[in-house]
């Protein structure tokens, strides 16, 4: 899959109003992703889920509501679809980055892979509700997680899947809806990671790149419910679907041979880390647009997916660049934020 356009969707308001004005504007784009999905029937889970979010994050669940009523889709099928996990052996896609650059400050970028024959549709979300802060997201239609995203202080992230292979069982919220309501108030990277570790967690397991505009950065292999930091505030640092804290290398889910296509590209990048590290962004951005073997931008064949878009977060300057497609062909354009 590679959708080419990312429609921008723009909200406002209460948790209620911003969810049903997403659902109307991206009603189209969020029925597409439903009907590839399929509703968990377990109604005991569906109502633990509410429960959940009722008691960690009201404001979600009321945006959740709202985006059900805006796009007209049923509402636990929506709930559903936002606790997703896909299968173990999927997660071997998207490249993360975080640069403290030259020229351009912290960058926090990403190039995000689907499966060749996914038609996942994702959408920019620029938000801001009542008394938060505003926000750009880039992310499946009908997703209110909050990897991927930028807000107006700096603060930013952006993700790989991972998997993990620890329970996660109880009243756990998941992480991509806790991280979501936090990049609506934290400003810097010890504000969020402080406040990530208060709430029990589920989720499918991430490592997730953060930076603010202090140009703090951190690597979070996030285990759930475990949360470890490492590659903090170094040079060039990178991600590619796997755990590297001592003691997490084999949390994944994966059998080892799942694990090859993120060993092949983690050792290509540590080879440029150690050849011709990136200084610049423009030279970030011929990383993620390069074609060597097991290299970031990826077309399909034997690297296995292919590349939908590149986005790179300007922490410090507090701007936003996404490629629309294949970084390699496709030129960085600037969304406001």
């Amino acid at each position: 899959m590679n959708q080419k356009e990312l429609p921008v969707i723009v909200c406002s308001g209460t948790p209620r109003e911003m969810g049903r004005q997403y659902g109307e504007q991206a009603a189209e784009l969020i029925r597409r992703n439903l009907e590839q999905f399929a509703l968990r029937r377990d109604s005991g889970m569906l109502e633990a889920m509410q429960r959940t979010l009722q008691d960690y994050a009201p404001a979600v669940l009321e945006e959740l509501r709202g985006i059900s009523e805006g796009a007209g889709v049923g509402f636990e099928l929506l709930l559903s679809y936002n606790h997703w996990e896909l299968n173990p052996d999927d997660h071997d896609r998207c490249t993360v980055f975080a640069l403290h650059s030259d020229d351009a400050g912290l960058l926090i970028a990403k190039n995000n892979d689907s499966p060749a024959d996914e038609d996942g549709r994702f959408v920019i979300r620029k938000g801001q509700c009542e008394n938060g802060l505003p926000f750009l997201q880039v992310t499946y239609a009908g997703f209110l997680s909050g990897l991927d995203m930028i807000n107006a202080a700096g603060l930013c992230n952006t993700h790989g899947s991972v998997g993990s292979a620890f329970a996660r069982n109880g009243n756990r919220l998941d992480i991509r809806l806790h991280l979501y309501q936090l990049l609506q108030s934290c400003r810097s990277v010890k504000e969020l990671t402080s406040n990530l570790r208060r709430v029990p967690l589920t989720g499918k397991g991430f490592t997730i790149a953060v930076g603010d505009a202090e140009g703090n950065s951190v690597i979070l292999d996030a285990a759930v419910p475990f949360i470890a930091e490492r590659a903090v505030n170094r040079k060039f640092a990178f991600s590619t679907n796997l755990y590297e804290y001592p003691g997490l290398e084999n949390a994944d889910r994966r059998p080892a041979a799942g694990r090859n296509i993120c060993l092949w590209r983690n050792g290509y990048l540590k080879w440029i880390e150690q050849q011709d590290p990136p200084r610049t962004l423009a030279r970030l951005q011929k990383v993620a647009a390069s074609h060597d073997p097991w290299a970031p931008c990826r077309h399909g064949g034997i690297h296995g997916s292919v590349t939908d878009w590149s986005v790179i977060f300007m922490a410090q300057q507090k701007k936003v660049l996404i490629a629309h497609g294949h970084p390699c062909e496709k030129p960085y354009l600037e969304i406001a934020l």
